[in-house]
């Protein structure tokens, strides 16, 4: 990465260190006397171990010391689950900028949020490489954390200093997920202690609709 993007990407940082794991990232509530969390747990320790297709909900459920019953209550399916995950994600996500806020322009903004995601997925690598190469294979359960994902995507973007409404925002949203489906496949690769080669590629697709951007709006001018 050239000099210019490494500031960039160290600029645009959580300022509380490099590493994943830092402390500006909100830390994961216990799941002692939480079901909820309990499930998610749960569902991310056997999809690591195991694989996910095969993956029963009783399963998940004996394995978060719940009855099928208390499961239920919690969430009654394995995409309920799942997408109770994306939510945490996105409930700790959001409420580390109120320890560690934004700053910089919409790219930095932008690049620190999604690395901020990556830094807190990153605690279960194993169980989301699972999930991305089996989850297409199960389309229902695919759906439904896809629509979750682009809720996040605009929740993002409006933190970010960008409107996700209208239909600008819709394409935004798009162009977004784009951008974090190419960091997400180097994430997965990504063996580097500080997740650099991960930063260097988000900055440079980041970087690259930034200066499609500024084209388009010199060609309006």
């Amino acid at each position: 990465m050239a000099k210019s993007a490494r500031k960039t990407a160290k600029s645009a940082r959580p300022k509380s260190g490099s590493k994943p794991g830092s402390k500006s990232r909100p830390q994961p509530q216990g799941a002692a006397g939480d079901p909820k969390a309990a499930l998610r747990v749960a569902l991310l320790r056997m999809a690591a171990a195991g694989g996910w297709r095969d993956l029963s909900y009783a399963e998940i459920a004996k394995d978060a010391g719940l009855s099928l019953a208390a499961a239920y209550d919690a969430y009654p399916s394995k995409a309920a689950i799942l997408t109770g995950i994306s939510r945490d994600i996105d409930s700790r996500l959001f409420a580390s900028l109120e320890e560690d806020p934004l700053d910089g322009s919409v790219k930095d903004r932008l690049f620190d949020l999604i690395m901020r995601r990556l830094d807190i997925l990153n605690e279960h690598k194993e169980a989301y490489a699972a999930l991305s190469w089996e989850l297409p294979r199960t389309p229902q359960e695919a759906g439904c954390l896809m629509f979750q994902l682009h809720r996040s995507l605009a929740n993002m973007l409006e933190a970010g200093g960008l409107s996700a409404s209208g239909f600008r925002g819709a394409f935004r949203i798009e162009g977004l997920g784009a951008i974090y489906a190419w960091a997400l496949r180097v994430w997965l690769k990504d063996d580097t202690a500080d997740l650099s080669k991960t930063m260097a590629e988000l900055d440079k697709r980041l970087g690259q609709v930034d200066r499609w951007l500024g084209m388009a709006r010199r060609g309006r001018a």
